[in-house]
């Protein structure tokens, strides 16, 4: 994401949400105590670990992998708070933490629940950071799922791959279209049925990486089904929720996630909704949904997954398998040998001309040889 892009999503973040910060600041103000130790996980803006101070934090630890870190440390200076927050520009996987703390807050959300790789990084810092007994903000996430008519979405991300571009046919990229997950935002005259609870993830005790599960619906009016509408209701502490179910966004303004179908297919009232959707920490998600009228096999089946949005190269296969033994490449022997020499005697000029003179064949140009050590640099040194 670049600098731009950073400030935006921030922008968005912190003054166009309905009143997700202000849930935040009451669950905060719950859940820490005067004295607390509190881990601020995925800090972005340093929005929540201002709040946690507020609370009556002594010490806030607040990670963030991306450069929007820079915010949070612009926005604490600010405060009176700024000596009590240390920002660290890292993975929290990869953290060990001077101590234990009393509270974890974070906002990682997505469109369904939690982002790509969320549950790991909390259940990792739950485990390893947190106290016995401390307390979460959120302790929990319900994903609710239900089935929407969307003619004018479906046009412009689903059969806008049906269209020739100067005689080029596009339709070879629909598949890969239809088994993507969108961002969307809908509103309750799309719902052919009210959300249905799929599956409810107890951030306090889980270690399941896997979410998902299986709910039916009943539609209420007749129309084109296009696919499943994705959302949550977080408990971010007791009384305490937020959601971005369609039509009930003022505690988020949250999209939501649009699930589509091969085939957009008509139903009647009454009509039988089957939908199962599983996701393995939002890395891949499978969607699966039946239509049947009352009493009867059903007449429309579809099974997708993200796992065909893009097609998979046989080598990226053999790398998974669990017998594959890798060696290194010829910028893997490159990488080894220049992080031999990250020993504290060379500086960076001098490590890019010695890149220069020894690797010129894989590092064509200067700017490549800079980008490439670089990019080692904030990974290792």
């Amino acid at each position: 994401m670049s600098d731009y892009d950073l400030l935006q999503f921030h922008a968005f973040c912190l003054t166009n949400t309905g009143t997700r910060l202000t849930q935040y600041a009451r669950a905060i103000s719950t859940r820490v105590r005067d004295g607390d130790v509190v881990l601020d996980l995925g800090t972005g803006s340093g929005l929540l670990a201002v709040l946690a101070c507020r609370a009556g934090a002594r010490r806030v630890y607040a990670i963030e992998t991306s450069d929007a870190i820079r915010f949070g440390e612009l926005l604490a200076s600010a405060t009176e708070f700024k000596d009590r927050i240390e920002f660290i520009q890292a993975a929290s996987t990869q953290l060990v933490l001077p101590e234990r703390v009393d509270a974890i807050v974070g906002d990682i959300h997505d469109t369904f629940g939690l982002q790509t790789g969320g549950l790991a990084a909390f259940f990792d810092a739950r485990d390893r950071f947190l106290k016995p007994g401390g307390a979460l903000v959120p302790c929990a996430i319900q994903l609710l799922v239900a089935p929407v008519e969307a003619a004018e979405l479906y046009a412009s991300e689903i059969d806008v791959w049906t269209r020739r571009v100067h005689d080029v046919d596009l339709s070879p990229i629909r598949p890969l279209a239809v088994n993507q997950m969108h961002a969307a935002k809908f509103d309750r005259e799309q719902v052919l049925a009210p959300p249905c609870a799929l599956a409810t993830i107890d951030l306090e005790r889980s270690n399941v990486l896997h979410a998902g599960g299986h709910a039916v619906a009943t539609a209420l009016r007749g129309g084109i089904l296009h696919g499943v509408c994705g959302c949550f209701v977080t408990t971010l502490a007791e009384s305490v929720v937020m959601g971005n179910a369609p039509g009930e966004g003022d505690t988020t303004n949250f999209a939501q996630a649009f699930f589509p179908l091969n085939t957009p297919t008509p139903v009647l009232e009454g009509d039988r909704i089957s939908m199962a959707v599983d996701t393995y920490d939002g890395h891949v998600t499978r969607w699966r949904l039946d239509v049947a009228r009352p009493g009867a096999s059903p007449h429309a089946r579809f099974d997708h997954s993200t796992f065909g949005d893009l097609p998979l190269p046989a080598r990226t296969l053999r790398r998974n398998a669990n017998d594959y033994r890798p060696t290194l490449t010829p910028r893997g022997v490159m990488e080894r040998a220049l992080l031999d020499r990250f020993d504290g005697t060379r500086s960076a000029a001098e490590l890019e001309t010695w890149l220069r003179e020894h690797y010129d064949g894989l590092l064509p140009s200067e700017r490549a040889a800079e980008a490439f050590l670089k990019a080692t640099i904030e990974r290792c040194g």
